[in-house]
């Protein structure tokens, strides 16, 4: 008889026998993580200009090994939803309270106020909850409702910028060029020095117009997409730059980026007019046949060339009367209401006042406006929110 048959004679539990071995332990539990503190984020993000709120938490994670679950749990009170595949700061914004926005200064040992330098938390911006409040939300999947990659060279590869209005810009670097389309890629403009000098004449029409030179580039560079998908005015140029940046398969990419110098030349020419119509008698023809020997097109007179300058003529007609205390002021005053200040200064921060969609046909309606019926020039091709004739006690 075996060791094991006699002990299952005597009936005492044997190598084998689990069923007698006694209740299983339990499972350790895990445990609960503890709150998270100031000490427990050492090392700081640095700054970046125009970064998105996710993306500045997700840095700020990853550079001191914490979970940004439990970051974004930190700021919140309450259970807080999370997508699940977490956050991506490619798919989603976080939003905050000012209660959660004091808790996020205090974890990273930094002033309310110089966190709110960024778009996300500016206060206009904030939920307007009581408490500490988190929201993880989805960008817009509309055009320019994404974030742009930040560049690798002089920011941080990995972090992403709000749009804040703008589907593309140049980096403060002259070398990289970012865009939120198609998921937000960037070019590599290093090779063409005629961007980086465009940049540098940019930077210097906004130091003498101040931020009515910005909004005139951004008009300028509307007009020049406009002249790019007609293949009109600067066509073999652009087409040459779009090669050297080896978009020959992607051309309407690099578009945005290689109408850059030919867009400061023409907001140049636009501050001409600015300065002129102040006169009753500012003649618009005069001006059109001097833009039109800037850039070696008759066309830009009468031509088909003219149509995108004759809508921006209809926003800007002679007789317009400056008003303010500055320089500055009075320039700004004399641009149409369809022209909104920008937040702060510097280059690409104002928004166009002409509202055509590059990516969409340039006389297609994509919707009408309820309130003007898409007779208001601001609404020609889409419904804007600063229509006209939109009820005040709506806007804003």
């Amino acid at each position: 008889m075996t060791k094991r048959t006699a002990a299952a004679t005597r009936g005492e539990p044997g190598l084998f026998d689990t069923e007698s071995a006694g209740p299983a332990p339990k499972p350790a539990t895990k445990p609960r993580p503890k709150p998270l503190k100031a000490a427990d984020l050492p090392l700081r993000a640095p700054l970046i200009h125009g970064e998105a709120t996710a993306s500045l938490l997700l840095r700020t994670a990853a550079a001191n090994a914490v979970e940004p679950e439990r970051l974004l749990k930190a700021l919140h009170t309450g259970r807080l939803d999370l997508p699940a595949g977490g956050v991506q700061p490619q798919q989603h914004e976080v939003r905050l309270s000012a209660g959660a926005l004091e808790r996020l200064a205090a974890l990273l040992e930094r002033p309310a106020e110089q966190l709110q330098h960024l778009p996300g938390l500016r206060a206009e911006a904030l939920l307007d909850e009581p408490g500490a409040v988190v929201r993880i939300e989805p960008w817009s999947d509309e055009l320019g409702g994404t974030p742009l990659p930040a560049c690798p060279l002089c920011m941080e590869a990995g972090a992403w910028l709000a749009p804040d209005g703008h589907r593309w810009r140049p980096c403060p670097c002259g070398r990289r060029w970012t865009a939120s389309d198609d998921g937000g890629y960037l070019l590599d403009t290093s090779l063409l020095p005629d961007l980086g000098r465009a940049l540098l004449r940019h930077r210097d029409l906004d130091h003498r117009l101040g931020p009515a030179g910005d909004a005139l580039v951004a008009d300028a560079h509307q007009v020049m997409l406009w002249w790019w998908v007609s293949k009109q005015v600067a066509h073999e140029t652009w087409r040459s730059r779009e090669d050297a940046l080896g978009a020959a398969r992607h051309r309407r990419r690099a578009a945005p980026a290689v109408v850059y110098p030919e867009a400061v030349t023409l907001a140049e020419a636009m501050g001409r007019w600015e300065q002129r119509r102040r006169r009753p008698d500012a003649s618009p023809v005069e001006w059109l046949a001097e833009v039109a020997e800037l850039f070696e097109v008759t066309g830009i007179v009468r031509g088909r060339e003219r149509e995108p300058l004759r809508h921006w003529l209809l926003l800007h007609p002679a007789g317009a009367d400056p008003v303010g205390d500055s320089t500055a002021e009075r320039r700004w005053s004399q641009l149409p209401a369809l022209h909104h200040r920008p937040a702060e200064p510097g280059p690409w921060r104002a928004t166009s006042c002409l509202r055509w969609m590059f990516g969409l046909p340039l006389t297609s309606t994509t919707a009408i406006c309820p309130h003007c019926q898409g007779r208001a020039l601001s609404c020609l091709w889409s419904p804007a929110p600063d229509c006209p004739e939109k009820p005040a006690a709506s806007q804003g």
